[in-house]
């Protein structure tokens, strides 16, 4: 059997996102059942943000994130 996953989603404001450049990497850990957010703001530099949400949260602590950074 043979099926295609997405372990990462990585959201830019750029058409041609870098991910380590203003880039937030957003998954999902099932066994935990909770959301990673984790921001890079600039190249070859450690993430900025760095959070962990309960399943029940994402939604909104993904929105309340865009407003934060202005996207």
């Amino acid at each position: 059997m043979e099926y295609t996953s997405l372990d990462k989603l990585v959201i830019s404001i750029y058409e041609t996102i870098d991910p380590r450049e203003e880039a937030l990497h957003v998954s999902f850990d099932l066994r935990l059942n909770k959301w990673h957010f984790e921001y890079f703001a600039k190249p070859f530099i450690d993430s900025e943000f760095v959070r962990n949400y309960p399943a029940e949260e994402g939604v909104e602590k993904f929105d309340n994130f865009l407003k934060m950074i202005r996207w």
